[in-house]
């Protein structure tokens, strides 16, 4: 047996507050979170104001023009599912894409910019049903951010560089990186348009994003662009409210976001991974081979069930112990469909809570860095290019559809205890967000591991699509030395340098015995977990 894992370094405490804490990976994001917190409002007032932030200081991940999804838990209500991804335009068909000669949808340019961005409804449902403050006033810091500049961090530097060479020509590159040059390192950067924006989301109301004078000016800003969306895509769109997935995990109640988002797989992995281990020896070699063999197991599920469920419902009893068990017993349930792409998906996520257990999980993506790169003119933000991952493959359970969902990388958990809150965790990271999931919930359930703690450890993953084999398990180097012995694997094991951000950049919230909240936020990532005071 391989030895448990060596003790973790913590690079950082993990935030207390009785109040509060705000967990993200942007600092200015987890300041104006806890202020939102201390002047009186409550989780719900600070997630938004929290994600309108990211929106400005993390735009290369997240923005106005991608999408949201959310775990609610407010008052000792049940725990409330909210999807703000967007639909593909209804003049968005496979023939219209194969008629152009293309057998893959475009990962960048007009092409990809085909669904409806769902942010700012989201926000919008979110306000309307648990809010408490006025949403300008919510908005108001991300507007002075963008307006008056907030400092370019190593990680928004390098995104602009790496993402240079194939938006430099789109409108994008005049905005992020004027004349060529990148903004340096710790000089602030200034979004006029975005702030105007947000102005206008402010002063006249999130619905005018979708159906007002904004929605005119996004439509007419994308004249000429070849952009499929109109104002009949923008005027359509809904957030879906519902209810969240849920397993029991070691006496834990787990929940997750429901498809078209992908947190099924890691409910499902659970499902599997508690059947054939007790959860001792955390990080031995037993624990690992069973999680991984689980872990494909669970990602077998994913490639083949789940998109929009109105389109494709999940299989009858999916997050259940039966089907787990059944799946178990199957000579087929290694299927992995064919290889095609690999997705380097891009997001941020956050969660907050609150000493009385009222809670947020919130994710929001542009899904590609800086999304597909098509700015509407003169309004500051960048179109997601979240449509790129369907298929053009009719026969495909993610086929491409219009007004239809694709399959969506995002997910975050929740989890409570004899109805109580206990803590919400997620992570950006494309399709591995299950995997970091599993990681994260483990440690925190059979480790017994503290917030920090378990995101100061090192990680590992296997990445790949829905339309691919999985090849390599890759792991941080402090872990690749313990695991390298590992005999018979599906994988070829690759290192990678500790701290890497190809792991996601997580956050966790907790509530201890003493009503107390814990934080503690990714150090791959640029944020920090702050207390309200």
């Amino acid at each position: 047996m391989l030895p448990l894992r060596s003790p973790v370094v913590r690079t950082r405490p993990n935030a207390f507050s009785s109040k509060g804490v705000v967990s993200s990976s942007s600092i200015q994001s987890s300041v104006v979170g806890s202020k939102i917190l201390e002047k009186g409002g409550n989780v719900a007032d600070a997630a938004i104001a929290t994600s309108a932030v990211l929106c400005v200081t993390q735009n290369n991940l997240c923005g106005l023009g991608g999408d949201l999804f959310a775990l609610i838990r407010m008052n000792g209500k049940p725990i409330v599912d909210i999807n703000g991804s967007g639909r593909a335009s209804r003049n968005a068909s496979i023939d219209y894409f194969r008629n152009k000669g293309m057998k893959h949808l475009p990962a960048k340019g007009e092409y990809a910019a085909l669904t409806v961005p769902g942010i700012v409804d989201a926000w919008r449902i979110i306000n309307k049903n648990f809010g408490t403050m006025e949403f300008k006033e919510l908005l108001d810091p991300a507007i002075n951010l963008a307006n008056g500049g907030f400092p370019v961090t190593n990680h928004y530097h390098g995104s602009i560089k790496a993402t240079l060479p194939s938006l430099g020509t789109y409108a994008w590159g005049e905005n992020f990186a004027p004349g060529g040059k990148i903004p340096d390192v710790g000089s602030l950067f200034k979004q006029k348009d975005l702030a105007n924006t947000l102005s206008v989301i402010a002063s006249d109301g999130p619905e005018s994003f979708y159906s007002g004078h904004l929605a005119e000016k996004i439509i007419k800003g994308l004249d000429g662009s070849g952009v499929l969306l109109d104002s009949h895509d923008l005027n359509g769109h809904t957030t879906t409210v519902g209810k969240p997935l849920h397993t029991t995990y070691r006496g834990f109640d787990i929940y997750e976001t429901s498809p078209n988002s992908q947190g099924a797989t890691a409910i499902l992995w659970l499902n599997l991974f508690q059947l054939v281990h007790d959860g001792s020896n955390h990080g031995s070699e037993e624990w690992y081979r069973k999680a991984l063999e689980t872990g494909l197991l669970a990602y077998s599920q994913r490639n083949l069930h789940i998109t929009d469920p109105m389109e494709h419902p999940l299989p009858d009893g999916f997050c259940s112990i039966p089907y787990a068990e059944e799946l178990l017993g199957s000579s087929d349930s290694n299927a992995i469909m064919s290889g095609q792409r690999n997705d380097p998906g891009d997001t941020t996520y956050f969660n907050l809570a609150d000493g009385d257990g009222n809670s947020l999980s919130v994710i929001q993506s542009n899904y590609m860095g800086f999304g597909s790169g098509i700015m509407p003119e003169g309004t500051g933000f960048v179109l997601q290019n979240r449509g790129a991952y369907f298929s053009l493959d009719a026969e495909h359970h993610n086929a491409l559809k219009p007004g239809k969902r694709t399959f969506h990388t995002l997910c975050a958990a929740m989890a409570e205890k004899d109805g109580e809150f206990q803590f919400s965790a997620g992570t950006m990271g494309g399709d591995i967000q299950p995997q970091i999931h599993f990681q994260m919930i483990t440690a925190l359930i059979d480790a017994g591991m503290d917030p920090q703690l378990v995101l100061d450890g090192p990680r590992w993953a296997f990445p790949f699509t829905i339309y691919e084999k999985p090849g390599d398990l890759k792991a941080e180097s402090s872990l690749y030395r313990e695991i390298s012995g590992l005999k018979g694997l599906p994988f070829r094991l690759r290192e990678v340098e500790d701290m890497s951000s190809q792991f996601g950049h997580a956050q966790i919230v907790q509530r201890n015995r003493y009503g107390v909240v814990v934080g503690g936020s990714d150090p791959r990532g640029d944020g920090v977990s702050v207390g309200a005071l």
